[in-house]
């Protein structure tokens, strides 16, 4: 199996002085044990570094700032607020304790109407619990809630 790894590299002085800003991007490749067996220029690479590119962020990435959860660490009741804006971009919600595999609940957004929802969580023991949001393009943002 191999997998090939990109890096760039900018130059920007030579021996005679400065020279125009240039980027290389490098390509390495590995063997399934992780060693290097291939180190060499990629003449294919585009020019623009892809990371860089806010438009290539995943849903999941440009919600994240968008949701509210409080009060953490919880006792009684967890509310979760999101922004309008995303609304129609999670379809459900579910609450899971970290341990196991059993969803504790489970929320259809699409049948609220408000952008809000109250977990009551003042039965289940106290540890860690995790909150999934399941988005419109298949991805899966999860949030980590404590409770004492």
């Amino acid at each position: 199996m191999y997998f090939g790894l990109f890096t760039n590299i900018t130059c920007c002085r030579s021996a005679g002085g400065p020279i125009p800003e240039l980027t290389l991007r490098v390509f390495f490749e590995y063997d399934e044990a992780g060693n290097q067996i291939y180190r060499g220029l990629c003449t294919t690479c585009k020019d623009s570094d892809s990371n860089n590119d806010v438009g290539n962020a995943t849903l999941a990435e440009q919600i994240e700032n968008k949701i509210q959860v409080a009060p953490v660490p919880v006792q009684t009741d967890l509310t979760v607020i999101w922004d309008l804006s995303i609304k129609n971009y999670i379809t459900k919600i579910e609450m899971l304790p970290y341990n196991g595999f059993s969803i504790l609940k489970s929320v259809n957004i699409n049948s609220n109407s408000d952008n809000s929802y109250v977990f009551p969580m003042g039965s289940y023991p106290y540890g860690v619990y995790y909150l999934k949001f399941y988005l419109t393009d298949g991805s899966v943002y999860t949030r980590t809630i404590i409770k004492n």
